[in-house]
């Protein structure tokens, strides 16, 4: 086996100094665009990867940040995670991934195993409200939230405009002439606007307020037998809710599934019953993931920029990592309503 390739040989390669090299590998100091290039071709030629167990000795810290997320039964974690380590990457950090559960309960349960996995801080992921927010928050390491909860003040926040995204989309229906609009995902227990609009945090919920705001604005009312609890936010979720609405209901003009998991779900059991989508019923998600551009037919979604969502969460991680001691801050994605195949919206 041949010797550990060094930062001395690096900076012999580049002709530049080790000083300069550990600049480029830390991302620190300033320097002319052509000679960090040359620096990191020198790493790729000799094959240079860096030490991470002596850098955290050295510095006191390990250059990886964790992400704690519910597990990859959903499209949208895998789509997260992604953008979470190129982001990371960008800023010369690793990242380590800590799962939780597919019914997305349990983070607070779950912290205890940050403990061990040696991150220098951890975005913690969830689309429910916070159980137990004394256990999520008080950790020995800086924390940003990502999700929808009531932590304004206490942690760095990083959500999505969850209500004003599902308003505007049914609002886009309802406007093309679409009336009998069901929506699959609501929250288990929560089948009334007076608990719904009750509800100020948890991913569900606000999205389910966005769906009946769409209608009271128009003054029209919510056929509530239409509104459908979903216990887990998956294909097979979107499967079996489909088929229960759809065993017990007359057929709806339009679907709105709160994540695109459950849509791609009700793409399979509506085309498995002979119902033509957009023709019969259309179709409309939430996430914007990869796999809804593929779909057959291709699926109308909700994009909330997660790449603008992950980078934020990715750099006040960093930032607190690196020194950072303000005030907490949130940040609040926008959206964009992607039309593709599923839907025929149109204003009449």
């Amino acid at each position: 086996m041949g010797s550990r390739v060094t930062i001395k040989d690096v900076a012999k390669q580049a002709d530049v100094s080790i000083k300069t090299v550990s600049n480029v590998i830390n991302g620190t100091g300033r320097m002319r665009p052509e000679t960090r290039e040359r620096v990191e071709n020198a790493m790729r030629q000799l094959g240079y990867t860096v030490n991470l167990s002596a850098r955290a000795i050295r510095s006191g810290g390990t250059r990886l940040i964790g992400l704690n997320i519910f597990d990859f039964s959903q499209p949208f974690a895998s789509y997260l995670t992604d953008k979470v380590i190129d982001f990371a990457k960008a800023r010369q950090y690793g990242v380590i991934i800590n799962t939780y559960g597919s019914d997305g309960m349990g983070l607070a349960d779950n912290i205890e195993e940050t403990y061990r996995l040696g991150a220098d801080g951890w975005i913690f992921f969830s689309e429910r409200a916070l159980v137990n927010e004394g256990a999520v928050l008080q950790q020995p390491y800086p924390v940003v939230l990502a999700g929808d909860y009531l932590t304004y003040g206490k942690s760095d926040l990083v959500t999505m405009p969850n209500v004003e995204a599902v308003k505007q989309a049914v609002g886009r229906l309802l406007d093309s002439g679409t009336k009998a609009i069901a929506l699959l995902g609501a929250p288990p227990g929560m089948e009334d606007w007076e608990t719904i609009k009750q509800q100020r945090e948890g991913t569900q919920a606000l999205r389910t307020q966005g769906y009946v705001q769409a209608f009271l604005e128009r003054g029209l009312e919510v056929d509530w037998r239409y509104v459908i609890p979903v216990h887990r936010w998956n294909q097979h979720g979107g499967v079996q809710a489909t088929a229960a609405m759809l065993d017990s209901l007359p057929c709806p003009e339009a679907v709105v599934c709160l994540n695109d998991a459950m849509a791609l779900g009700a793409v399979h059991e509506l085309q498995r019953r002979g119902l033509r989508i957009p023709n019969d019923v259309q179709l409309l998600g939430f996430d914007n993931v990869p796999e809804a551009e593929y779909s057959v037919p291709a699926l109308t979604t909700i994009d909330p920029h997660v790449d603008d969502y992950a980078k934020h969460a990715v750099d006040m991680l960093i930032e607190r990592i690196e020194g950072y001691n303000g005030p907490a801050r949130t940040y609040t994605t926008d959206f964009t309503l992607v039309e593709r195949a599923s839907t025929r919206l149109t204003i009449l």
